[in-house]
């Protein structure tokens, strides 16, 4: 199989697929190190990385030059949250998206969120008309491109029924344009996710969340994906804050050569 089908398979096998986001070289490698052979990366973590807010407010040069190197320095199959494509028109966005797959990338995420109007989503028949334009237009060199569509209904709709009904019906419009999965963060509810699963033409991917975290019970509702997004990233970032406090108080650095426990 080439890596696109290797990636539909993961998604369609039955199993729940966990997918760790990395968000610099080391944390891809670590990621790699533990037998993940396919990662994705964080759009927040690198975007924090460089000192930057998430929602494409680092550069596009930026966030490419992150990713190329965490594409060149590890061996497993790599997808990238391009977000909203990094541009409003479909042009530059195809070219960006273009470039992550030239340097190595094998899918990306790409969302219907309107970056400069919060709390709106792109018209549907337009992300439909741009997912369309890139399946047609970029390809990796084993095969299509696995596009990871997300679509941010439950975050802009406060209504979950409401927002439920707009997201299958994305779901399909999304399908017909050559997505091969739909991404929905920020659902946790288990009878929605149900829900939706039984009604959506793609397999579901959904965000890991304090609600939504047990592995065995997504994988029984049928979720095909489950992403750690910003999650690593804020568990490492959160140690490194507490290992500074104790190096700053500690009588002794052993614990930085494994002599002195890590509290």
């Amino acid at each position: 199989m080439n890596s696109y089908e290797q990636i539909r398979s993961l998604h369609t096998s039955g199993e729940l697929l966990l997918l760790p986001n990395a968000w610099d070289v080391p944390s891809a490698l670590a990621f790699e190190k533990a037998g993940f052979d396919f990662i994705g990366t964080t759009s927040w973590g690198i975007a924090a990385l460089l000192g930057y807010r998430d929602g494409e407010h680092i550069p596009f040069d930026q966030m490419f030059t992150v990713v190329e190197r965490i594409l060149k320095s590890c061996s497993a199959m790599v997808t990238v949250d391009m977000e909203s494509g990094y541009a409003e028109d479909t042009n530059t966005i195809i070219a960006n998206i273009g470039r992550v797959v030239d340097a190595g990338a094998v899918g990306i995420n790409f969302e219907d969120s309107v970056k400069n109007a919060s709390g709106q989503l792109r018209a549907m028949e337009h992300q439909a008309g741009t997912i369309c334009s890139i399946k047609n237009t970029i390809a990796t060199e084993a095969g299509p491109l696995f596009i990871n569509a997300r679509t941010d209904t439950f975050i802009v709709n406060k209504d979950p029924e409401r927002a439920l009904r707009e997201t299958i019906e994305r779901a399909q419009v999304y399908a017909e344009a050559g997505a091969d999965c739909l991404f929905v963060p920020f659902l946790s509810d288990e009878t929605l996710i149900g829900e939706l699963i039984d009604n959506c033409v793609l397999p579901v991917n959904i965000l890991a969340l304090p609600g939504a975290a047990d592995k065995r019970k997504l994988q029984e509702l049928g979720v095909s994906r489950l992403s750690l997004g910003n999650g690593v990233y804020d568990v490492a970032a959160r140690r490194h804050e507490q290992l500074a406090g104790q190096l700053r108080d500690a009588g002794s650095l052993g614990l930085l050569f494994g002599t002195d426990p890590i509290e």
